[in-house]
């Protein structure tokens, strides 16, 4: 009988309508309830659980609302974005300037609150941020969705607290805000005033992680986890997450002695409260055991909503190849999987672990396609109070456990991890090409910015690639050096801060430092901006070319 069969859609739902009474803000008596219920029901099997405790910067929504100043107030009852700034009894008050879908300021806005359509980021806010507006007033398309407007990954440090946000955030549904910006545009000169109210401070939070060991005792395991946290009480986003996390834990504890790495389930606390806190400090704190220990790490997030049909892999390149298969053969879908993305607690590039994620998403044609990005197949009512347990659907639920349930066993079990350096030699050849393309040329010659030390250095760790992975004898040592070669890449080839650091929550680019070359050009390399960039750029080739040597050199000493 397969793993998959054993997947219980009684218990997925009992979980789920248990973990949905409850509000799941980070370190409130909501989300502490759900820890102690997913504690709990594990323990009662025989699972090992510790809840882990620590302080994070957290950010919680309060009343927030929108005034149209002048001989015709107006009053709008509207969310605001956490991390953004509360205003006082007072409120903030200013002209209001339209920016439509602008993503950056392309005029003046400082000192006036912008108006936007479409849904906020962190970037954008950001932006308008530095370049000097007071407050920011977002129309999205359909529904109001909550947001978080921090660019800082985690926990502050000093170095990334001066990004917290200064200026207040507020959004509104399309319904409640087109006249605001048919006004706006109509007049030019309208008044706004925001109350926002956002309680943002350190608070203790709770987080279990739940270890199912193999019988050998090996320390090595694969990592599988989701967010607790939520928007009011996240049916799709994502408690039918939590629930699945906690039935694959139940089946897996029944395989544990076909196990070869033993398995991990976390429930992260902090996803959107705290900008990915609880990964980042799970990172953070346990980052030597996942340097030696861990094969690779599944984030499971939204599945099992109505209408969700489709699986849209995204993963690190040295274990692409396996999830475009395991989607094939369990999942029943060709795809192509996309490169990593900057979500989904993605907090474990820099400390260089094989990541992944299946995804399920809505097919282009749903009904219920969220209005404002519809190519990024969520629901509209992602991030809303419309969130519950009617959106819901039993058998996608049961159906998308199975994919992960048969897929973290093979995981668990193989020989042979399914790591793939030649894929990652791929993915540096073809960011590379890029590069040099826009460089205008890879030699010194003929280029803005010389290449070559890179190309050289990537040619030797392909072929170095190819021969290990011809190469048979000692599966451990052949998996351990597969996972060396992983963290000693993918903290160049995903992040600019590395190992010890987390780049801002926004973008994801490969090879993100050298990516730089577009500003420098941009900017003329004889400009002062260009030599400064010129500077980095060299510091990031040098460090490219250091760990693609690294990475040679694991695969030659196999």
């Amino acid at each position: 009988m397969s793993i998959a069969s054993e997947v219980s859609t009684d218990l997925l739902w009992k979980h789920l309508e248990s973990i949905c009474q409850w509000e799941r803000y980070t370190g409130t008596p909501g989300e502490n309830w759900a820890v102690e219920y997913i504690a709990g029901e594990l323990e009662a099997l025989g699972i090992d659980v510790e809840v882990h405790e620590f302080d994070a910067l957290i950010s919680i929504p309060g009343k927030t609302s929108l005034d149209i100043l002048g001989a015709a107030p107006e009053h709008f009852p509207a969310i605001t974005a956490v991390f953004g700034a509360s205003t006082g009894e007072a409120g903030v008050s200013g002209d209001a300037v339209y920016v439509g879908e602008a993503l950056e300021p392309e005029g003046p806005v400082a000192g006036r609150i912008v108006v936007a359509d479409r849904m906020l980021s962190p970037g954008r806010c950001y932006a308008f941020e530095r370049a000097g507006a007071i407050g920011q007033v977002y129309v999205n398309i359909g529904y109001a969705h909550e947001m978080t407007v921090s660019t800082v990954w985690g926990s502050p440090t000093p170095e990334s607290v001066g990004r917290l946000p200064v200026t207040p955030v507020v959004t509104l549904s399309r319904e409640q805000g087109q006249g605001l910006i048919d006004l706006v545009k109509l007049r030019g000169e309208v008044k706004l005033r925001i109350h926002a109210e956002v309680d943002t401070k350190w608070r203790r939070t709770r987080m279990p992680v739940a270890t199912i060991s193999p019988p050998s005792g090996s320390g090595e395991y694969v990592l599988v986890a989701g967010h607790l946290d939520s928007w009011q009480f996240g049916a799709n986003d994502n408690g039918a997450g939590d629930t699945t996390l906690m039935e694959l834990a139940r089946v897996m504890h029944n395989h544990r002695g076909e196990f070869r790495r033993g398995l991990r389930v976390a429930w992260w606390n902090g996803h959107s409260h705290g900008r990915f806190s609880g990964s980042t400090w799970y990172a953070d704190q346990m980052f030597d055991d996942l340097r030696a220990n861990c094969a690779a790490y599944l984030n499971i997030d939204q599945p099992g909503c109505r209408q969700c049909t489709v699986y849209r892999p995204f993963c690190t390149s040295d274990i692409s190849a396996w999830v475009k298969d395991a989607v094939s053969r369990i999942g029943g879908q060709e795809t192509e999987p996309a490169p990593p993305r900057k979500m989904a607690d993605q907090s474990f590039w820099g400390v260089g672990v094989p990541s992944f994620s299946f995804l399920p998403v809505l097919p282009p044609d749903a009904p219920d396609l969220q209005k404002d990005h519809p190519d990024s197949g969520f629901p509209e009512y992602w991030h809303n109070p419309a969130d519950t347990l009617d959106k819901m659907d039993r058998e996608l639920l049961t159906e998308h456990t199975r994919l992960y349930a048969a897929a973290l066993l093979e995981l668990c079990t193989a020989g042979r991890f399914p790591l793939d350096p030649r894929s990652t030699a791929g993915v540096i050849d073809e960011a590379l090409a890029d590069l040099e393309a826009l460089a205008g040329g890879a030699t010194p010659a003929g280029s803005a910015f010389d290449l070559t030390p890179v190309a050289g250095a990537a040619t030797h760790f392909r072929n170095s690639a190819e021969a290990l992975m011809e190469k048979s004898g000692d599966p451990e040592a052949l998996n351990r050096a597969a996972r060396r070669i992983s963290h000693a890449l993918n903290a160049v080839l995903y992040t600019r801060q590395g190992p010890f650091d987390h780049d801002p929550a926004s973008g994801a680019a490969v090879m993100p430092g050298l990516q730089l070359l577009a500003e420098y050009l941009s900017s003329g390399p004889d400009s002062h901006d260009g030599r400064v960039l010129y500077t980095r750029l060299v510091r990031e080739r040098n460090r490219v070319v250091a760990a693609l040597e690294e990475a040679r050199r694991i695969a030659d000493s196999v």
